[in-house]
């Protein structure tokens, strides 16, 4: 039986395999990657990082900074007037891969990275507060997330537009997943081409019912470049947008239409199904041009809700306030008697749409609760 001096040496150096056979881009080749200028750092950051700086080894060699790319898991930095790669502390290491995925360096970060004089790389120190955290569930339990970006102002909710009616049940769970973790909402419609005036009126009136009167919806065509500028005006100087959305819903061409030149692969959509293959394979940053900072992520087969139940009451208040008001506190609103949910629907205050993907994203996740933890009661 190996020793386990044995089995840590092994892990090593598989690890160190691993990083040996993953060709990394050079920075030199990475057009549109944000300074550190180009980014936010709040107060909370700054004072977390005086704070490490003060107990921190060879405080001379720390910079602040932010993780603009992560290629295959390995992180750019953006420190004021340098751009490097980096690699974790050994803090991180000893982190339990599973359980506090959430603790490591993700795309957005704010982070203490310490560069030595003379060396090409640096090593990130310390994440610093995350002022927003946009997570999904990674499975197997309630605590085990992935932050797909950190410290975003506002989520890009990216649908393509087709043949058939705007999908509306990605938007509402696009749209949960964006208010529970804070950020801004906005709706971005692709290839609005592909569509006929009167079918494009119908399509926004719906998405419009569905998302409310505070969410912003943008229609828009990269081909005919229609709509690119509003988009634009959603990332003003200094802010941060993450675009959401799915493979083949137009992400990177759109991206390339706000950046004025081909920076991003984009591919071809399946005929059969009109949904697309990966074309963004790294977690990137880009600074727009006279604007702010955009990250896009691989496009996303799936968005599960476990445990998004504030997130679900903040991009439906009024069916939430009205589900206050119920004679039954388990009531699922489609059959009970004293549903106050419906009685509002009943009288218009609450449009079909909201109500139908309400139902749906709740029925969802009382389900993951049940299934995650039988005792639980929703």
């Amino acid at each position: 039986m190996a020793k386990r001096g044995q089995r840590r040496t092994s892990a090593r150096s598989r690890r160190d395999v691993r990083q040996q056979t993953v060709t990394l881009p050079s920075i030199d080749s990475l057009g549109d990657v944000p300074a550190f200028a180009d980014l936010r750092m709040d107060d909370a950051q700054r004072a977390a990082y005086q704070e490490f700086l003060a107990t921190a080894d060879n405080a001379e060699e720390m910079r602040a900074g932010f993780v603009v790319r992560l290629d295959r898991g390995f992180p750019l930095v953006a420190t004021e007037g340098d751009v490097f790669r980096a690699e974790h502390a050994v803090a991180f290491a000893k982190q339990d891969a599973e359980r506090d995925a959430c603790l490591l360096p993700a795309v957005g970060d704010c982070v203490a990275v310490r560069r030595a004089p003379g060396h090409d790389m640096g090593v990130i120190e310390r994440v610093l507060p995350r002022r927003t955290s946009f997570e999904r569930w990674r499975g197997r339990s309630r605590g085990e997330r992935q932050v797909l970006a950190a410290n975003v102002d506002t989520i890009l909710i990216v649908q393509a537009l087709g043949a058939d009616e705007v999908p509306l049940g990605r938007m509402a769970r696009s749209l949960v997943l964006a208010r529970d973790c804070g950020t801004e909402p906005a709706v971005v419609l692709t290839k609005a081409d592909r569509r006929s005036g009167e079918e494009l009126a119908r399509d926004l009136g719906r998405v419009r019912r569905l998302v409310g009167e505070d969410v912003r919806v943008v229609a828009t065509s990269s081909a005919a470049g229609e709509g690119v500028e509003e988009v634009r005006a959603l990332v003003g100087p200094r802010r941060c947008a993450m675009i959401l959305g799915e493979s083949g819903a137009g992400k990177s061409t759109l991206l390339n239409a706000l950046l004025g030149h081909e920076a991003l692969a984009t591919g071809a959509v399946r005929e059969r199904d009109d949904r697309g293959r990966h074309t963004t394979v790294a977690r990137v940053m880009v600074s727009l041009p006279g604007g702010g900072v955009i990250a896009d992520v691989p496009g996303l087969r799936s968005l599960p809700l476990v445990g998004h139940e504030r997130g679900l009451a903040l991009a439906f208040p009024e069916v939430a306030a009205a589900a206050a008001e119920c004679r039954f506190r388990d009531c699922t609103h489609e059959h009970e008697p004293g549903c106050a949910v419906r009685a509002r629907h009943e009288a218009g205050e609450i449009s079909d749409e909201r109500l139908a993907c309400y139902l749906a994203l709740a029925e969802e996740m009382r389900a993951s609760a049940r299934a995650l933890d039988p005792d639980v009661t929703i």
